[in-house]
């Protein structure tokens, strides 16, 4: 991919918007290969914020992403893409999985190649419709 930086904002924020977009379809699809091209070689993910599970590097990355992946989870963007100037877009997620409704706001910060840098969801207790399926998460 080539740099972003030299793009107007409103092509940068087309861009974070098209990835998140990406990133829910590629998880739905069950295909770690397309969520794991999204992201940067030395990307941080933590998932859910506060949870002690953060996952860092590409080398991590493919075996999280391909257990989550082997997973019947389906992901969409359940609202409005914002994103800032700051390299960073923000969205709200619905995540079904496991008889559960998971709903998170996602957020994104990208490199100057529009790669994910970092990801972070925010979820816990209170935003779970159903059964709570942390114990089946992948780590």
């Amino acid at each position: 991919m080539t740099s972003i930086q030299s793009s107007s904002q409103e092509e940068r924020n087309a861009h974070y918007r098209a990835a998140l977009t990406a990133y829910a379809d590629a998880i739905t699809a069950r295909d770690p290969e397309r969520v794991l091209a999204l992201f940067a070689t030395d990307a941080v993910l933590e998932d859910p914020v506060g949870s002690g599970r953060i996952v860092t590097g590409i080398d991590a990355l493919r075996p999280y992403f391909t257990r989550a992946c082997g997973r019947d989870i389906a992901m969409r963007i359940a609202g409005h893409i914002s994103c800032s100037k700051g390299n960073a877009a923000c969205a709200p997620i619905r995540v079904d999985v496991d008889g559960s409704v998971i709903h998170d706001i996602s957020v994104a910060r990208f490199d100057d190649d529009g790669l994910i840098i970092r990801y972070d969801a925010f979820w816990g207790p209170g935003d779970i419709e159903g059964p709570d399926p942390s114990s089946g998460r992948p780590t």
